[in-house]
């Protein structure tokens, strides 16, 4: 699955993982939570034996003309009427003679002011990549219908869709990518497996208590952790050609 950017991506503490991707759109689809989760298995390839689906997190699609870029994205909180909006706050606090109007000094150093300055860590690539397995004939139109913005302030303008499609492969690289890295958070039972059958994987010896599979927020009552180690925050795959 190909996301095609307009505007740099705001990521919270861990990368967005497809499953939870799909989960979401399948709850704006439903209305339901619990709902969405239960369809989630017919959309994509659930291994029981494990708790994961084959999905991977995101990662930033890039070309050897554009690369990743960092970038800050800054926001104003919401002014509330009453607290924000008061006329001794946005009239002005005195005139002079010939008209000339003096409005009162914001700090934003500290105090009220600073609170409502958010300040965000954004990257940028042409692309945004997941891989999975799953049914790409009920994806596609949930995705190309639900999905126009992706990542934290996207109804602040972050995280802009331009196109989107997603193209059949060969192989599975929802676990481990095309560069032998792991490619979404993985239970340390499924790596201590692998590396038993000898199958050549990543370091997984900085395992740590995380979640495996949607949902991913902490206030549901469906979501829990195991040991596991976590993919990479920032992980890039390179775009050979336009696959649109």
């Amino acid at each position: 699955m190909i996301f095609e950017t307009g505007s740099p991506v705001t990521l919270r503490k861990h990368p967005i993982h497809l499953d939870g991707l799909l989960s979401y759109i399948l709850y704006k689809h439903t209305s339901c939570l619990n709902r969405a989760l239960g369809l989630l298995p017919e959309l994509l390839h659930f291994d029981q034996d494990h708790g994961i689906y084959h999905a991977s997190a995101l990662a930033f699609g890039v070309t050897p003309e554009q690369g990743i870029t960092a970038q800050h994205r800054h926001y104003v909180g919401n002014m509330r009427h009453g607290k924000h909006l008061r006329d001794d706050r946005i009239t002005p606090s005195r005139t002079q003679p010939d008209g000339t109007e003096h409005y009162r000094k914001i700090i934003t150093a500290g105090g009220p002011e600073k609170s409502r300055l958010n300040h965000y860590n954004a990257w940028h690539a042409p692309y945004l990549v997941f891989h999975g397995v799953g049914d790409i004939q009920r994806i596609t139109p949930l995705v190309q219908f639900y999905c126009t913005r992706i990542g934290v302030n996207a109804n602040s303008g972050s995280g802009t869709i331009r196109n989107r499609w997603i193209n059949p492969i060969d192989q599975d690289y929802s676990l481990i990518d095309a560069h032998g890295q792991i490619a979404r958070n993985l239970p340390l039972t499924w790596l201590q497996e692998q590396a038993e059958a000898g199958t050549q994987i990543p370091d997984y010896t900085l395992a740590t208590q995380l979640p495996v599979k949607a949902p991913y927020w902490q206030d549901h009552e469906q979501y829990q952790t195991v040991d596991g180690v976590a993919v990479s925050k920032i992980r890039r795959v390179i775009m050979a050609k336009h696959y649109g």
